[in-house]
């Protein structure tokens, strides 16, 4: 799963279903799906094989290559359900935005076992712990539809020079393209010289919205009881401080203690509260009618074959819907369109005219459930807007 880019993410993982690398041995009880795409991999492998030793049996590990590689239509995150339910009892690795934690719909969480997120990366000869501290029109490396895309609006001191993969953005860095990179944690371990310890860089965690991630393992409606096995053991671990050791260096630390009374039978994530309306009840129209039928023809031309007809998702994440927009994503119509009009499309980013980025905007806010009005949505008015994007259709 490519645990950076965004959807909803909210934050989408595009997975692949591989291969069965190995076979599940008789009379195990530890059987995990593990994502080998994923730059911590070995992490998620080191964690279940503790908990098999902790268990006292062995444990089944099946891979598979969540980067949609050779797969035009990507994998729909529907199927996390289908390796739950074909594959193994819990899939590792998945991350969730600590801010609120959604997971694919029909799918169950653990408490976390790890916290992740997303790091600045600078060498040392320039070392800045954040974003502010960069001088004024510096380059920064970031990856295609990840979350740091947000953080060029509230930072102008900095600007965006966009990567397909978290390698070539670390590469960037490395080569003195650009002076600093904002990338996945897990990433900048993977891609740096020497690691977490290579001694002409610094890590720094961002102190910003929708930088921090917690990792839980996903399970479906017959997962429960290996659920809270596995969160048992992993408290257990926690507890002898043995966890500490496994995570090093992808994860920033271990996440919060697991809550034993929440062990025996794990939560889903809470039901999405409905999103407050704005004053006098109603949703506040920022766009014309006109600008939503403009851009429902722009889509089609430049969105479409990534993310489907529809807005259902392909390649790309969707772009409609609860698990895009949902109130605990705590998106906004300004974090939303920035990502448009900065990584969009896919093959040219930012290489439309402001006009149409405008009337895009206009039809996922349509396809959304927004109402249109008389005043016409802005460039500079979508880029500020603060106003919520939270999916009120069926």
């Amino acid at each position: 799963m490519n645990i950076t880019r965004l959807s909803r993410r909210a934050l989408v993982c595009a997975v692949a279903a591989g291969a069965v690398l190995a076979a599940r041995p008789a009379g195990a009880t530890v059987s995990v799906c593990i994502d080998s795409s994923n730059p911590a991999h070995a992490m998620d492998r080191r964690v279940v094989q503790a908990v098999a030793r902790q268990q006292g049996t062995d444990a089944a590990i099946y891979t598979f290559d969540g980067s949609g590689a050779g797969d035009d239509d990507g994998f729909d995150v529907k199927k996390f359900g289908t390796l739950a339910a074909s594959r193994c009892a819990l899939v590792l690795g998945f991350p969730v935005d600590a801010t609120h934690g959604a997971v694919p719909e029909g799918m169950r969480a653990t408490a976390p076992y790890a916290r992740m997120g997303f790091v600045l990366v600078t060498p040392r000869s320039h070392d800045a712990e954040t974003l502010a501290a960069l001088p004024h029109g510096t380059d920064v490396a970031v990856t295609y539809l990840t979350a740091p895309n947000l953080y060029f609006v509230k930072h102008p001191n900095v600007q965006a020079d966009i990567y397909p993969t978290d390698a070539q953005t670390i590469a960037s860095v490395v080569h003195h393209t650009d002076r600093a990179a904002m990338v996945w944690r897990a990433s900048a371990v993977a891609y740096l010289p020497g690691g977490e310890k290579a001694r002409d860089y610094c890590i720094h965690a961002l102190n910003e919205p929708h930088a921090a991630w917690d990792v839980v393992a996903l399970y479906g409606p017959h997962g429960a009881a290996a659920a809270a096995s596995f969160q048992k053991s992993v408290e257990a671990l926690r507890r002898s401080g043995q966890l500490a050791a496994l995570l090093s260096p992808y994860a920033m630390s271990p996440a919060n203690p697991v809550v034993l009374a929440a062990a025996e039978a794990p939560a889903a994530a809470p039901a999405a509260a409905p999103a407050a309306p704005a004053a006098g009840g109603e949703k506040p129209a920022l766009f014309t009618a006109a600008q939503a039928d403009a851009g429902k023809k722009a889509y089609a031309d430049n969105c479409a074959q990534c993310h489907g007809d529809n807005l259902e998702g392909m390649a790309g994440p969707a772009l409609k819907g609860k698990n895009f927009a949902s109130p605990k994503a705590n998106f906004h119509v300004g974090d939303v369109f920035t990502i448009v009009s900065q990584n969009m499309p896919a093959t040219q980013p930012a290489s439309l005219p402001h006009d149409v980025y405008v009337n895009i905007m206009a039809f996922l806010l349509q396809q959304n459930g927004m109402p249109a009005g008389s005043a016409e949505l802005t460039f500079d008015g979508a880029k500020a807007s603060t106003v919520p994007l939270v999916y009120s259709g069926e």
